[in-house]
C-alpha cells in the first residue's frame, strides 16, 4: 500500500511542486491549499499545463469565514488517516489547532519573522468589546479563548518534528532560533520548482501561455532584455526584510541608456507589489519610459515563457540570499541573474555556489548590463551552469533528504 503524505498550504506554489516530486517517488500525496482571488497565480493551475492536479489537488474553504470560524470537524475529516504531514503557513496553522502535528514544517518569510511574533492571545479591548460583535465579526467565549491565528503559525513551527530552511542570513536565523522551537531544523531548501513540468515543453511557441504575442514583439523590436518579475518593494517600509532595494535596477538600467542611447535593450517588469506607482514615476524622472514595459501578475507557466524571452534577470539588492523565487524561476530556464549575494555565508554550505553577475548598487547592475550584452557566449554558459546547480542542490538533494525523513518515520514504526 501507498504512504500517505498530506501536504497542507501552497505560499507561492511551493507545496505543489513538492506534491509532484513525491508523487513521482510512488508516494500517495495530497495537497490542501486556501485560496482565493488575490492568491489566483499560487493556485496549481497557474503551474501546469495539464489538469492532472485535479486528482490530488484539494482547495479548502477552511478559512472563509476567518479563523475564528473554522469548522474543526471538517478539518479533521479532510486530513485523518495520512501518514505524513507537510506544512507551511495559514493551512497548516489551521491543520495544527485541530490537532495535527507537522512531520515537517517549511518556512517561508514572514510566517516566522512576522506573524510568529504577533501577539498569541486577544487584547484586553477584544475580550472586553467581544459580545458586542455582529454578523461575521462575532465571536464566542471558547472562539476568544482559542486565540488567534497567530497563536498556531507558531505553535505548528514550534512543535514540528522537523524544519527545513535554506540558511539565508543571521537576522532570519535569529528570528527562527528565537522561536525556540522543539524539532530537529536542518539547512536544507524547499524544492519548490517542478522542472519536468518545463522540461517536457517541446515548443514553447504554441505553449499555453498568456501575453504570447506581446512578449514575442518585446523579443523581436529589443537586442536585450532584462527580466525583474519579483514584487515592487522598495520604498514602502513594512518591516526589515521587505525592502528590496529593486529601484537599484530602474536606476542602473537608465545609466546604461543613458551612455548607449540608440541600444535596443528594455527592462520588463511585473505590476505586483506596494511600489509600482512609486516605481512608474521614478522610470519617468530617469527618462527611460519609452524602455520600459509593464506585465500584469501572471502564472508561473506564464513567467516561464517571459523568463525564456528574456537574456537576464535580477534578483534583490538589499540584505544577502542566496536563492528565493525569482532567481530560481530564472536559472531553471538557464537564465543568469544579476543579484546580490554574500559569498562568506554560503560557501560552507555548498561545493560551490552558482555563477551569477555579483552587484549590490546601481554602478554594479550597470556594469553587468554592460558586461552581459558584450558576452553573448558567457551569458549562455553561466545560464546552463546555474540551471544544472539548481537541479543538483535546490532539487535533487532536498527530495532526497525529504524521502529519507518519510522512510525514517516508516522504519521506526515498524
Amino acid at each position: 500500500m501507498k504512504k500517505k503524505i498530506a501536504l497542507i498550504g501552497n505560499m507561492n506554489n511551493n507545496f505543489f511542486a513538492i506534491t509532484r516530486h513525491l508523487r513521482d517517488l510512488g508516494y500517495d500525496a495530497h495537497l490542501f491549499f486556501s485560496s482565493g482571488l488575490s492568491m489566483d497565480h499560487f493556485h496549481p493551475k497557474g503551474d501546469s499545463f495539464s489538469l492532472d492536479y485535479t486528482n490530488y489537488c484539494h482547495e479548502v474553504l477552511w478559512l472563509r469565514k476567518g479563523f475564528e470560524h473554522v469548522d474543526e470537524d471538517n478539518v479533521r475529516g479532510m486530513l485523518k488517516g495520512f501518514d505524513f504531514y507537510i506544512g507551511q503557513g495559514d493551512d497548516a496553522a489551521v491543520a495544527y489547532s485541530c490537532g495535527f502535528n507537522m512531520d515537517v514544517y517549511y518556512p517561508y518569510g514572514s510566517d516566522v519573522y512576522k506573524y510568529s511574533y504577533l501577539p498569541q492571545g486577544y487584547s484586553l479591548k477584544a475580550k472586553i468589546t467581544y459580545p458586542l460583535r455582529r454578523g461575521k465579526f462575532k465571536i464566542t467565549r471558547e472562539q476568544l479563548k482559542k486565540g488567534p491565528i497567530s497563536k498556531y503559525i507558531r505553535g505548528a513551527i514550534v512543535n514540528a518534528n522537523n524544519i527545513l530552511a535554506e540558511y539565508t542570513n543571521e537576522d532570519f536565523e535569529n528570528k527562527l532560533n528565537g522561536l525556540n522551537y522543539k524539532g530537529q531544523y536542518k539547512h536544507v531548501p524547499m524544492p519548490f520548482i517542478y522542472l519536468k513540468e518545463y522540461e517536457s515543453v517541446q515548443d514553447w511557441g504554441n505553449a499555453d501561455v498568456h501575453w504570447r504575442s506581446i512578449v514575442n514583439k518585446i523579443r523581436q523590436k529589443n537586442d536585450f532584455i532584462l527580466l525583474y518579475h519579483g514584487r515592487q518593494e522598495w520604498k514602502t517600509y513594512y518591516n526589515e526584510f521587505t525592502l528590496k532595494n529593486m529601484h537599484y535596477v530602474m536606476i542602473g538600467f537608465a545609466n546604461y541608456i543613458k551612455k548607449n542611447p540608440s541600444a535596443k535593450a528594455s527592462l520588463v517588469m511585473i505590476e505586483y507589489g506596494n511600489d509600482v506607482e512609486n516605481s512608474k514615476l521614478l522610470i519617468e524622472e530617469l527618462g527611460i519610459t519609452k524602455h520600459v514595459h509593464w506585465m500584469p501578475k501572471m502564472y508561473r507557466k506564464d513567467l516561464m515563457f517571459l523568463i525564456k524571452n528574456a537574456d537576464v534577470c535580477c534578483g534583490e539588492f538589499g540584505r544577502s540570499y542566496l536563492t528565493f523565487g525569482t532567481i530560481i524561476e530564472a536559472m531553471q530556464m538557464k537564465k543568469p541573474v544579476i543579484h546580490y549575494r554574500d559569498d562568506s555565508l554560503y560557501t560552507d554550505k555548498y561545493p560551490s555556489l552558482y555563477p551569477l553577475f555579483n552587484a549590490s548598487d546601481p554602478e554594479q547592475i550597470e556594469n553587468a548590463i554592460i558586461t552581459a550584452i558584450s558576452n553573448p557566449d558567457l551569458v549562455k554558459r553561466m545560464g546552463e551552469e546555474a540551471q544544472a546547480w539548481v537541479k543538483k542542490y535546490f532539487v535533487q538533494k532536498p527530495v532526497a533528504f525529504l524521502q529519507s525523513l518519510i522512510e525514517e518515520k516508516f522504519n521506526e514504526g515498524n
